[in-house]
């Protein structure tokens, strides 16, 4: 059975015709013909600045916001109780948690484009199964292997966002990259995000005396081997997909979702 359209795709483009306006009903309302210059970059077209009625209106209506709103509404309630209680050691989980739940949405508000709803939902339940039901809730205690999941599933994040990313860039600047370097990103993307975090947490050991690497060398190296082990599984299918293979979520990753629609590129003399 072939997979239903996307929700938040446009149903007037097809992967021939990325990069042009369509007839999404949600963003009719903003998406007008756009030629002239990108700022800072003479010549070349790029995407014009939103109205900001037009860019709260978007933000409020967007499916991520709505995914938003409860997960940070219990963010706070943990904040909350570790308040109530003065229990500051147990209040940095919830603290960064509520911040680091904003980040798709001030991403999307940066580079005026939006990430697939099911993208937002797996940024989400990372969020819940890692810091919150790992370190804050104590689950790493009673299963020690549960932060290889973790891992792994934060390598699948980060290739999404790389394979995301490098979609939103080839429509507006009209250079597709070989497929063997789009993989290769992705898998080093991945591979550095394992190391920052295994950094990160040696450096919070180092400063603030947690005991995030507690377990030593090993546990740290596969931790690392695991995050690139989540970017090798969306390289592989980012590159059966260029193969001629169609994958229904990296379709969905490539679709335009542009808030207001770059003019196609000048053509190269």
């Amino acid at each position: 059975m072939q997979p239903g359209p996307d929700p938040d795709s446009n149903p007037a483009e097809s992967s021939e015709t990325l990069g042009q306006a369509g007839g999404n009903p949600e963003l009719a309302a903003v998406r007008e013909p756009v030629t002239g210059k990108r700022a800072g970059v003479e010549g070349r077209a790029g995407p014009a600045a939103l109205p900001f009625r037009s860019a709260v209106r978007l933000f409020l209506n967007a499916p991520g916001t709505r995914m938003l709103l409860p997960v940070e509404l219990l963010f706070l309630c943990f904040l909350a109780v570790s308040a109530v209680s003065q229990a500051w050691s147990e209040a940095a989980v919830p603290t960064m948690l509520v911040v680091a739940a904003l980040v798709p949405s001030a991403v999307e508000t940066a580079i005026r484009s939006r990430f697939p709803t099911w993208l937002h939902g797996c940024y989400f339940g990372f969020l819940l199964a890692g810091p919150l039901v790992g370190s804050r809730l104590g689950l790493y205690a009673f299963w020690t292997q549960w932060d290889k999941p973790v891992h792994t599933f934060s390598g699948v994040l980060v290739g999404c966002a790389v394979t995301f990313a490098l979609g939103v860039a080839g429509r507006r600047t009209g250079v597709a990259l070989p497929p063997f370097l789009v993989v290769a990103g992705i898998i080093t993307s991945g591979g550095f995000a394992a190391a920052a975090w295994e950094i990160a947490e040696f450096t919070s050991d180092s400063v603030l005396g947690t005991r995030a690497q507690h377990a030593g060398l090993e546990d740290t190296m596969t931790d690392i081997i695991c995050g690139v082990l989540g970017a090798i599984i969306v390289a592989a299918a980012v590159g059966i997909h260029h193969r001629g293979h169609p994958v229904p979520w990296v379709t969905s990753l490539l679709q335009d979702r542009d808030f207001v629609p770059s003019a196609p590129p000048p053509e190269r003399l």
